[in-house]
């Protein structure tokens, strides 16, 4: 096809965008390097089909999110072009599965389950089968059946019988789609797996849907799970009309199923695929550029395309390389300032981090500089629901009378007292003229409730009780016998959603926090401050630093995690802990897959930026209250060095190379003979998770490590070098 010489669809695009908006008939995978305009392509190739001749509704293009698919809509229709079917995978099988989910047995105005409704449905499985006990949640085999329904597998295809979670999933799941059916409904993963059993089923409705819809785009691609790619594969079988627009090094979705393979196996499945390489970036400075360029260029499992760009080379990367996470923060949060009295605009400035818990300190870093900022896709440390749970329990230790966090916590985790239950107590409290947790403390007030309830709140009263001894040494001690005698650590991390090991760094972090404030010293005198110390002076500070005083109407800073930045873009970027075990995380760091999708999110990061990058490290970062000693990200040392600048002289810096030299992990000293006598069957103790059994043990030497199974349940592996593990008793499996 033939370019016209003057025409808006393809005035402004480069050689490379319009050979994908012009390409005819036949499969197209467009390899869409970051910043090289994908979007532009993807609504200008629709634009140009509809001029063409081709009727809007005969094209289908889906996307992952309702905000990209109605922005693509627009877009198309400003160029001219009438309405299009921009759909998310899920919204396009629901339309279609209301036209032909009877041929399934699904009336048309079948249900559409979100998660609560799905394990709602699992809890009365679990109730009919006889399933219980505190580690078994409903919404953690919810978890387990959606990524068996997104990776296309069932139970007996994954060996999920080895734990209990396990053994629900195969216990559960024929009969929870029995249940599901029999209600006419189906949860998120059913809009997929149905629509694609229709079309494998019955052969004439899938030729229906290729007729109606001969010309198919997807955007995103590297972000499809595998039963969206069988669907493709089945509304437009090779040789047809698809065109599919993605980048193999942009592919962070693995935790929700995404398979990169879709994109890598596209050509062996569709054999005539014409490929148009975006390598043409319009966004970043070439030496940001150069350095992403390196940085994946270690991972194998990708497409090879070699971005470039006009722009110039700009400033070399800063590479800040602090004593501490508190150095860290401020050196971060100089360098901001040092911008913005540049004149940077400060919502063009952003903080990039690889897990929510490194948010606490940068938080704190900023208010303390009276700088305005926003977290993006979540929410500020102090507001997660794991923390506000905590911080109640704190309160009501120095303020008994404080009903509001009594109320909160008094049924968290689980003690058997409903909403009734809750209002029958609070009768009682207030006609005796007590408050919330005098009346927790007073037994004869419980006469009107169950059983559970009662040894419940005998059981809180005991461990406040504990606790507001334990305060009077300061805030951390009375954390930590809270966490021990309520089980909240557990509770919250057994609700079996991607969230679980969010929480358990959250309440981690705050732990640390708690340490912190109470070996601070405030006023600089070198001696702690007797004024400032204890609960309710942490208290106070927690409430200042909660305040919304640096977050009023105006530019603010941008925080967030890497994975929420996806297709965001900022002149001015700072990524902190680039530490191994934090960046790349130490889940991935022994998986090969998984470490590629580490670098993944990381060259992700360098390519939001368009001007400058500041790429920050800890020496020592404290975890669970305990220090560690942290050893630089090995992606620093993919960087080539030439494009690295000398730290600004107002930076403080250590002696530390970037070689791997450091020890890494926790700098808690080990006991010889307590590593020497570990094996499968010992008892241990830990500071933060208390006491478990050694399950397995792996590797020699600095790379020694032990799975332990902690008496809440769950399984945690650790370096043993610097894991700090204490020796109790033996016991045998």
């Amino acid at each position: 096809m033939l370019r016209p010489m003057a025409d808006p669809i393809f005035d402004d695009l480069n050689a490379e965008q319009a050979a994908a908006v012009a390409h005819g008939t036949g499969p197209l995978m467009v390899l869409a390097g970051a910043g090289s305009g994908k979007t532009r392509v993807v609504t200008r190739r629709i634009a140009r089909l509809l001029r063409d001749g081709v009727p809007s509704d005969r094209i289908l293009a889906m996307t992952f999110t309702n905000k990209a698919a109605g922005e693509m809509a627009q877009r198309v229709e400003r160029l001219g072009g009438a309405f299009v079917r921009v759909a998310t995978f899920h919204s396009a099988c629901a339309r279609f599965l209301r036209r032909d989910g009877h041929r399934l047995g699904y009336p048309s105005d079948f249900s559409i389950y979100d998660t609560q409704d799905r394990d709602a449905v699992i809890k009365e499985l679990m109730a009919d089968h006889g399933l219980g006990g505190a580690q078994l949640k409903p919404a953690a085999i919810g978890q387990w059946i959606s990524r068996l329904k997104n990776a296309a597998l069932k139970p007996a295809d994954a060996r999920l019988g080895e734990h209990d979670v396990g053994r629900a999933v195969e216990r559960l799941w024929t009969p929870y789609h029995e249940r599901m059916h029999q209600q006419g409904a189906m949860d998120f993963d059913d809009l997929l797996g149905n629509f694609l059993r229709l079309l494998r089923e019955f052969p004439e409705v899938a030729e229906r849907y290729q007729q109606r819809f001969p010309w198919l785009l997807v955007d995103e691609f590297q972000d499809t799970n595998r039963i969206q790619y069988d669907l493709l594969k089945l509304l437009c079988p090779a040789p047809g009309n698809v065109c599919v627009v993605g980048d193999p090094d942009q592919s962070i979705y693995g935790f929700r199923g995404a398979e990169i393979r879709n994109i890598l196996d596209f050509e062996r499945d569709y054999p005539t695929t014409t490929i148009v390489r975006l390598e043409q970036n319009y966004r970043s400075s070439a030496n940001i550029l150069r350095a992403a360029e390196a940085v994946i260029a270690h991972n194998t499992l990708r497409k090879q395309k070699q971005l470039r760009t006009d722009n110039p080379p700009g400033e070399p990367l800063l590479r800040l390389k602090a004593g501490g996470a508190a150095e860290e923060a401020k050196a971060i949060v100089d360098r901001i300032r040092e911008l913005r009295d540049e004149g940077a605009p400060l919502d063009q400035v952003a903080i990039f981090y690889r897990a929510h818990w490194l948010s606490r300190g940068l938080e704190q870093a900023l208010k303390d500089a009276g700088l305005p900022y926003e977290i993006v896709g979540g929410l500020t440390f102090f507001e997660r629901r794991e923390i506000k749970d905590l911080l109640a329990y704190l309160r009501v230790l120095v303020n008994p009378l404080d009903d509001v966090s009594m109320a909160r916590i008094v049924n968290v985790p689980p003690r058997g007292l409903g909403k009734a239950g809750l209002e029958r107590l609070r009768q009682a409290a207030f006609a005796e003229g007590l408050s919330l947790r005098e009346a927790v403390a007073e037994p004869s007030l419980h006469a009107a409730l169950g059983p559970k309830a009662r040894k419940g709140l005998q059981d809180l009263a005991a461990v406040l009780e504990r606790a507001q001894a334990a305060a009077a040494k300061g805030a951390h001690a009375a954390l930590r016998v809270l966490l021990e005698g309520t089980g909240y650590l557990q509770h919250a991390t057994s609700f079996g959603d991607a969230e679980d090991s969010t929480r358990a760094e959250n309440i981690a972090e705050l732990v640390s926090d708690t340490v912190q404030y109470d070996g601070a010293d405030r006023d600089g005198d070198g001696e702690g401050d007797e004024a400032d110390r204890g609960l309710a002076g942490y208290l106070q500070h927690v409430a200042l630093l909660t305040s919304a005083d640096t977050q009023g109407e105006g530019p603010a800073v941008q925080m967030m995690t890497v994975h929420a930045a996806k297709g965001l873009e900022f002149d001015h970027v700072s990524i902190a802990g680039l530490e191994e075990g934090v960046f790349p995380s130490l889940r991935s760091a022994e998986d090969p897959e998984g470490l590629e999708e580490e670098r993944r999110l990381f060259y992700v990061a360098l390519t939001r930026a368009r001007r400058t990058l500041l790429l920050a490290s800890a020496r020592e970062r404290m975890v669970g209250g305990s220090t560690e000693s942290m050893r630089p990200s090995r992606f620093l040392r993919e960087l080539p060095a030439e494009l690295l600048a000398n730290q600004a002289p107002s930076w403080r810096r250590y002696d530390a190379d970037d070689d791997g030299a450091q020890s890494s992990g926790w700098s808690v000293l080990p006991d010889p003979e307590a590593l020497a006598a570990l094996r499968p069957g010992v008892r241990v103790r830990h500071d933060l998770y208390g006491a478990g059994a050694v399950r397995r043990l792996a590797g020699r030497g600095a790379n020694a490590r032990a799975v332990v199974r902690f008496d809440d349940g769950v399984e945690r592996e650790f370096v043993l070098e610097y894991a700090g593990l204490k020796l109790l008793e033996d016991i045998q499996f």
